[in-house]
């Protein structure tokens, strides 16, 4: 993962429920969506998330480690930034342009026929609803999709997930690991009923991402002392721990095969029925 520094002052902060990230430039010449916070346990999950999500082959903006100079803070702007929030480095997320983030004003455009058969891959929607179930991330659904649609220059569409800081149910498995529930699923969208609610080949597609997805999960195991050896010292997070719980809770055959029984059961009851 690359490690860069800011090159300026903070152009702006993302006003957002959670975490307010600011966009900034750095010494590689592009713009960067740097997440700063008082709990590097966030940072930790957006890390995790990102490289796990990329062994799914799931479309990730690009990551770094970014390192915020003091001097470009504009702390009397924004007044709830601290310093000691960057006494550390902070998580950067590559700033895609041609990018507009999925809301419900995108509904009408969903139900144009057209419109959906510019996506490049549908499948890529159920897939990132499997990899939340199998990560208990709580903060993609409904009114949070926390989702990219990105246009290429073909005008062909492509779904980028963002923001992971909820996964392990919010808690760092702490208290192991639970089940999502049908509302914490981005499959409870009139979006994922427009998508596949007609699909006659639902089954196969459905089919194929299980395949997949204990495929997944093992490469995701055999990369991970790789993928926490990314986590910077300034964190302080014990990984010798994190990895145990995540050995013992998250790589657990019982918690792979829920996983794939609610993601299926999902499916049937929100999309189908």
């Amino acid at each position: 993962m690359k490690s860069l520094k800011t090159i300026q002052q903070v152009h702006k902060m993302f006003n957002t429920a959670g975490s307010s990230p600011l966009l900034v430039t750095c010494n590689d010449f592009n713009d960067w969506v740097c997440k700063y916070d008082k709990f590097p346990k966030y940072l930790f999950n957006e890390l995790i998330a990102s490289e796990f999500g990329k062994l799914w082959g799931i479309n990730i903006p690009g990551t770094a480690l970014i390192t915020v100079a003091e001097e470009h803070i504009p702390y009397e702007k924004y007044p709830k930034l601290q310093p000691y929030f960057f006494q550390k480095e902070c998580f950067g997320s590559l700033y895609l342009k041609n990018t507009k983030e999925l809301d419900l004003s995108f509904i009408p455009l969903f139900k144009d026929k057209n419109f959906r058969d510019k996506i490049i891959n549908k499948s890529d929607f159920l897939k990132i609803a499997l990899f939340d179930i199998w990560l208990a991330n709580e903060d993609r659904n409904y009114n949070n999709n926390n989702l990219l649609l990105h246009y290429a220059k073909d005008n062909r569409l492509s779904f980028y997930a963002i923001d992971h800081v909820a996964i392990f149910n919010s808690s760092f498995l702490d208290y192991g690991i639970q089940s999502l529930t049908e509302d914490d699923s981005i499959l409870n969208t009139d979006l994922a009923k427009l998508l596949f609610g007609h699909d006659r080949k639902l089954g196969e597609i459905v089919d194929k991402l299980i395949e997949n997805f204990y495929i997944c999960i093992k490469d995701c195991e055999s990369n991970l002392d790789n993928i926490l050896a990314l986590v910077p010292n300034s964190w302080a997070i014990d990984t010798v721990i994190i990895k145990a719980k995540m050995e013992q809770y998250l790589f657990d055959n019982a918690w792979g095969k829920r996983c794939e029984d609610n993601f299926r059961a999902f499916v049937h009851s929100l999309i189908l029925t």
